[in-house]
Protein backbone atom coordinates (compact mmCIF):
# COMPACT_ATOMS: atom_id res chain seq x y z
CA UNK A 1 0.00 0.00 0.00
CA UNK A 2 1.33 3.31 -0.93
CA UNK A 3 2.35 5.21 2.05
CA UNK A 4 1.86 8.76 2.48
CA UNK A 5 4.28 10.98 4.00
CA UNK A 6 3.63 12.97 7.07
CA UNK A 7 3.57 17.44 6.02
CA UNK A 8 6.90 18.31 7.10
CA UNK A 9 8.01 20.99 9.06
CA UNK A 10 9.94 23.87 8.10
CA UNK A 11 13.83 23.08 7.38
CA UNK A 12 15.94 23.11 10.35
CA UNK A 13 17.71 25.95 9.34
CA UNK A 14 14.52 27.90 8.89
CA UNK A 15 13.51 26.83 12.32
CA UNK A 16 17.02 27.84 13.75
CA UNK A 17 16.78 31.42 12.02
CA UNK A 18 13.25 32.61 11.23
CA UNK A 19 13.58 34.57 14.65
CA UNK A 20 17.10 36.36 13.92
CA UNK A 21 17.68 36.78 10.02
CA UNK A 22 15.50 40.06 10.02
CA UNK A 23 17.12 41.72 12.42
CA UNK A 24 21.01 40.98 12.50
CA UNK A 25 23.73 40.73 9.48
CA UNK A 26 25.40 37.35 10.38
CA UNK A 27 28.41 36.36 9.88
CA UNK A 28 28.01 34.55 6.39
CA UNK A 29 27.36 37.96 4.89
CA UNK A 30 30.73 39.34 5.57
CA UNK A 31 31.33 42.87 5.88
CA UNK A 32 27.75 43.49 4.09
CA UNK A 33 25.43 46.33 6.04
CA UNK A 34 21.86 46.38 6.13
CA UNK A 35 20.50 50.10 5.69
CA UNK A 36 16.81 51.12 5.95
CA UNK A 37 14.19 50.56 4.11
CA UNK A 38 13.32 52.32 0.94
CA UNK A 39 9.99 52.24 -1.96
CA UNK A 40 11.43 50.74 -4.92
CA UNK A 41 9.80 50.83 -7.88
CA UNK A 42 8.83 47.42 -9.66
CA UNK A 43 9.55 48.65 -12.85
CA UNK A 44 12.92 49.23 -11.45
CA UNK A 45 13.91 45.73 -9.63
CA UNK A 46 15.42 42.78 -11.71
CA UNK A 47 15.55 39.04 -10.35
CA UNK A 48 18.78 38.43 -9.99
CA UNK A 49 19.61 35.40 -13.32
CA UNK A 50 22.03 33.60 -10.51
CA UNK A 51 19.61 33.08 -8.31
CA UNK A 52 19.69 29.49 -7.05
CA UNK A 53 16.16 29.20 -6.88
CA UNK A 54 14.16 28.49 -9.76
CA UNK A 55 11.23 26.99 -9.59
CA UNK A 56 7.73 29.36 -7.81
CA UNK A 57 4.23 27.11 -7.44
CA UNK A 58 2.01 29.42 -8.95
CA UNK A 59 -0.58 28.48 -6.64
CA UNK A 60 1.82 29.50 -3.61
CA UNK A 61 2.49 32.98 -5.59
CA UNK A 62 -1.28 33.50 -6.01
CA UNK A 63 -1.77 32.84 -1.88
CA UNK A 64 0.88 35.31 -0.83
CA UNK A 65 -0.14 38.20 -3.26
CA UNK A 66 -4.07 37.64 -1.44
CA UNK A 67 -1.69 37.88 1.90
CA UNK A 68 -0.19 41.27 0.38
CA UNK A 69 -3.80 42.88 -0.48
CA UNK A 70 -5.10 41.78 2.95
CA UNK A 71 -1.91 42.02 5.26
CA UNK A 72 0.55 44.40 3.55
CA UNK A 73 4.35 43.86 3.36
CA UNK A 74 5.37 42.61 6.25
CA UNK A 75 9.05 41.83 5.35
CA UNK A 76 10.68 43.74 2.65
CA UNK A 77 13.33 42.38 0.14
CA UNK A 78 16.94 42.73 -0.21
CA UNK A 79 18.34 44.54 -3.50
CA UNK A 80 21.43 45.34 -4.23
CA UNK A 81 22.62 48.15 -7.04
CA UNK A 82 23.31 46.90 -10.29
CA UNK A 83 26.30 47.38 -11.65
CA UNK A 84 25.37 48.20 -15.46
CA UNK A 85 22.69 50.47 -14.48
CA UNK A 86 22.59 52.77 -11.09
CA UNK A 87 18.68 52.89 -11.79
CA UNK A 88 18.27 49.66 -11.46
CA UNK A 89 18.12 46.58 -8.27
CA UNK A 90 18.67 43.31 -8.71
CA UNK A 91 17.23 41.00 -6.41
CA UNK A 92 19.04 39.49 -3.60
CA UNK A 93 16.49 37.92 -1.11
CA UNK A 94 13.09 38.21 -1.67
CA UNK A 95 11.88 37.00 -5.20
CA UNK A 96 9.07 35.40 -4.07
CA UNK A 97 7.60 38.48 -2.11
CA UNK A 98 8.58 40.39 -5.63
CA UNK A 99 6.87 37.78 -7.95
CA UNK A 100 3.84 38.35 -5.57
CA UNK A 101 3.57 42.01 -5.29
CA UNK A 102 3.16 42.18 -9.72
CA UNK A 103 0.75 39.61 -9.15
CA UNK A 104 -0.81 41.96 -6.89
CA UNK A 105 -1.02 44.60 -9.00
CA UNK A 106 1.45 46.28 -6.70
CA UNK A 107 4.12 49.32 -8.76
CA UNK A 108 6.01 48.95 -5.49
CA UNK A 109 7.95 47.32 -2.66
CA UNK A 110 9.63 47.97 0.51
CA UNK A 111 13.17 47.27 -0.08
CA UNK A 112 16.40 47.66 2.06
CA UNK A 113 19.92 47.91 0.15
CA UNK A 114 22.78 45.60 0.82
CA UNK A 115 26.87 45.41 -0.44
CA UNK A 116 27.62 42.84 1.24
CA UNK A 117 28.04 39.07 -0.14
CA UNK A 118 24.75 38.85 -2.29
CA UNK A 119 25.81 34.93 -3.33
CA UNK A 120 25.55 34.17 -0.12
CA UNK A 121 22.57 35.61 0.73
CA UNK A 122 20.90 34.63 -1.36
CA UNK A 123 22.06 30.86 -0.55
CA UNK A 124 20.94 31.44 2.89
CA UNK A 125 17.50 33.09 1.38
CA UNK A 126 17.09 29.79 -0.49
CA UNK A 127 17.32 27.67 2.47
CA UNK A 128 15.22 30.00 4.34
CA UNK A 129 11.74 29.24 2.22
CA UNK A 130 9.24 27.05 4.87
CA UNK A 131 8.60 24.61 1.61
CA UNK A 132 12.29 23.20 1.42
CA UNK A 133 12.22 19.65 0.80
CA UNK A 134 15.13 17.54 2.21
CA UNK A 135 16.78 17.53 -1.47
CA UNK A 136 16.90 20.97 -2.11
CA UNK A 137 17.54 21.55 1.68
CA UNK A 138 20.71 19.13 1.35
CA UNK A 139 21.62 20.81 -2.31
CA UNK A 140 21.38 24.11 -0.46
CA UNK A 141 23.84 23.55 2.23
CA UNK A 142 26.66 22.28 -0.56
CA UNK A 143 26.04 25.09 -2.60
CA UNK A 144 27.18 26.87 0.86
CA UNK A 145 29.95 24.66 1.20
CA UNK A 146 31.35 24.69 -1.96
CA UNK A 147 30.70 28.96 -2.42
CA UNK A 148 32.28 29.48 0.31
CA UNK A 149 34.86 26.87 1.11
CA UNK A 150 33.72 25.75 3.86
CA UNK A 151 34.39 22.67 5.85
CA UNK A 152 31.46 20.79 7.62
CA UNK A 153 32.23 22.08 11.02
CA UNK A 154 32.74 25.36 9.52
CA UNK A 155 29.35 25.21 8.11
CA UNK A 156 28.03 24.20 11.23
CA UNK A 157 28.87 27.12 13.61
CA UNK A 158 28.41 29.71 10.39
CA UNK A 159 24.42 28.39 9.72
CA UNK A 160 24.03 26.97 13.60
CA UNK A 161 23.12 23.50 12.75
CA UNK A 162 24.11 20.57 13.58
CA UNK A 163 26.96 19.12 12.24
CA UNK A 164 26.00 15.27 12.14
CA UNK A 165 22.99 16.74 9.84
CA UNK A 166 24.68 18.66 7.40
CA UNK A 167 26.93 15.52 7.04
CA UNK A 168 23.52 13.14 6.42
CA UNK A 169 22.64 16.34 3.86
CA UNK A 170 25.63 15.83 1.67
CA UNK A 171 26.17 11.55 1.81
CA UNK A 172 22.29 11.82 0.68
CA UNK A 173 23.36 13.84 -2.58
CA UNK A 174 25.97 10.82 -3.68
CA UNK A 175 22.33 9.09 -4.81
CA UNK A 176 21.47 9.67 -8.69
CA UNK A 177 20.44 12.80 -9.72
CA UNK A 178 17.73 11.67 -11.52
CA UNK A 179 16.63 9.78 -8.72
CA UNK A 180 16.88 12.80 -5.89
CA UNK A 181 15.02 15.14 -8.34
CA UNK A 182 11.88 12.87 -8.33
CA UNK A 183 12.87 11.77 -4.09
CA UNK A 184 12.15 15.67 -3.73
CA UNK A 185 8.87 15.97 -5.85
CA UNK A 186 7.52 12.67 -3.42
CA UNK A 187 8.70 14.41 -0.33
CA UNK A 188 10.97 11.31 0.65
CA UNK A 189 12.09 11.78 3.95
CA UNK A 190 15.96 12.59 4.61
CA UNK A 191 16.72 9.92 7.35
CA UNK A 192 15.14 7.29 4.32
CA UNK A 193 17.33 9.13 2.00
CA UNK A 194 20.51 9.04 3.77
CA UNK A 195 19.86 5.53 4.58
CA UNK A 196 19.58 4.19 1.54
CA UNK A 197 22.59 6.25 0.44
CA UNK A 198 24.39 4.31 3.02
CA UNK A 199 23.82 0.83 1.42
CA UNK A 200 27.01 -1.04 -0.25
CA UNK A 201 24.83 -3.06 -2.49
CA UNK A 202 24.31 -1.06 -5.51
CA UNK A 203 21.54 -3.74 -6.56
CA UNK A 204 19.46 -3.61 -3.50
CA UNK A 205 20.19 0.21 -3.65
CA UNK A 206 18.49 0.33 -7.02
CA UNK A 207 15.31 -1.70 -5.60
CA UNK A 208 14.93 0.65 -2.42
CA UNK A 209 15.09 3.85 -4.47
CA UNK A 210 11.79 2.77 -6.44
CA UNK A 211 10.04 1.54 -3.29
CA UNK A 212 11.10 4.95 -2.02
CA UNK A 213 9.23 6.86 -4.33
CA UNK A 214 5.68 4.91 -3.82
CA UNK A 215 6.41 5.33 -0.27
CA UNK A 216 6.73 1.95 1.37
CA UNK A 217 10.24 2.37 2.86
CA UNK A 218 10.63 3.81 6.33
CA UNK A 219 13.76 4.36 8.66
CA UNK A 220 12.50 1.42 10.84
CA UNK A 221 12.14 -0.86 7.77
CA UNK A 222 15.69 0.00 6.20
CA UNK A 223 17.51 -1.39 9.98
CA UNK A 224 15.32 -4.87 9.20
CA UNK A 225 17.71 -7.34 7.69
CA UNK A 226 14.64 -9.27 6.00
CA UNK A 227 13.01 -5.70 4.77
CA UNK A 228 11.70 -7.09 1.36
CA UNK A 229 12.92 -5.59 -1.73
CA UNK A 230 10.83 -7.93 -4.48
CA UNK A 231 8.02 -6.23 -6.19
CA UNK A 232 4.54 -6.58 -4.45
CA UNK A 233 2.21 -9.52 -6.40
CA UNK A 234 -0.89 -9.71 -6.95
CA UNK A 235 -2.84 -12.23 -4.89
CA UNK A 236 -1.88 -16.05 -6.35
CA UNK A 237 1.03 -15.42 -7.97
CA UNK A 238 4.29 -16.67 -6.69
CA UNK A 239 7.66 -15.90 -6.84
CA UNK A 240 9.37 -19.08 -8.94
CA UNK A 241 12.27 -19.32 -7.38
CA UNK A 242 10.64 -19.35 -4.13
CA UNK A 243 8.29 -21.94 -5.51
CA UNK A 244 12.22 -24.07 -6.57
CA UNK A 245 13.26 -23.78 -3.08
CA UNK A 246 10.28 -24.95 -1.68
CA UNK A 247 10.42 -28.42 -3.67
CA UNK A 248 12.77 -30.67 -1.14
CA UNK A 249 13.69 -33.44 -4.09
CA UNK A 250 15.08 -35.38 -1.61
CA UNK A 251 12.18 -36.00 0.43
CA UNK A 252 9.75 -36.28 -2.37
CA UNK A 253 11.88 -39.03 -4.73
CA UNK A 254 11.43 -41.60 -2.12
CA UNK A 255 7.42 -40.90 -2.39
CA UNK A 256 7.65 -41.40 -5.44
CA UNK A 257 9.12 -44.54 -5.76
CA UNK A 258 6.88 -45.84 -2.93
CA UNK A 259 3.69 -45.38 -5.46
CA UNK A 260 5.52 -47.11 -8.03
CA UNK A 261 6.20 -50.28 -6.35
CA UNK A 262 2.34 -50.41 -5.47
CA UNK A 263 1.40 -50.27 -8.64
CA UNK A 264 3.87 -53.16 -9.22
CA UNK A 265 2.98 -55.12 -6.50
CA UNK A 266 -0.83 -54.69 -7.27
CA UNK A 267 -0.71 -55.30 -10.82
CA UNK A 268 -2.32 -51.94 -11.84
CA UNK A 269 -3.31 -51.69 -15.48
CA UNK A 270 -2.81 -48.14 -16.71
CA UNK A 271 -5.03 -46.76 -18.92
CA UNK A 272 -3.76 -45.08 -22.42
CA UNK A 273 -3.75 -41.52 -20.77
CA UNK A 274 -1.86 -42.81 -17.73
CA UNK A 275 1.41 -44.44 -19.86
CA UNK A 276 1.34 -41.05 -22.16
CA UNK A 277 1.53 -39.34 -18.64
CA UNK A 278 4.02 -41.52 -17.55
CA UNK A 279 5.95 -41.11 -20.84
CA UNK A 280 5.80 -37.50 -20.39
CA UNK A 281 7.68 -37.87 -17.21
CA UNK A 282 10.12 -40.41 -18.30
CA UNK A 283 11.27 -38.41 -21.05
CA UNK A 284 11.55 -35.22 -18.43
CA UNK A 285 13.03 -37.15 -15.83
CA UNK A 286 15.81 -38.49 -18.46
CA UNK A 287 16.45 -34.87 -19.40
CA UNK A 288 17.48 -33.92 -15.58
CA UNK A 289 19.35 -37.39 -15.33
CA UNK A 290 20.81 -37.97 -18.53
Amino acid sequence: MKRTFKQRPASAFAQTHSQVMEQVDVPFLGDGKFRHTFEASIDQIIPDPNQPRRNFEQASLEELAESLKQQGQLQPILVRQSSENSEKWIIVAGERRFRAAKLADWTSILAIPHDGNSTSAALIENLMRVDLNPVEEAKGIKNLLDYNQWSQRKAAAELGMDQARISRAIKLLSLPESFLEKAGAASVPMNVLVGIARIDDPARRDKLMEKALSGEVTVASLNERNFSIEPDRKDGQSNPDRQLKAINIEKMAPKIIQVIRDFEVKNVKFSDKDMSALRLLHAELTKLVG
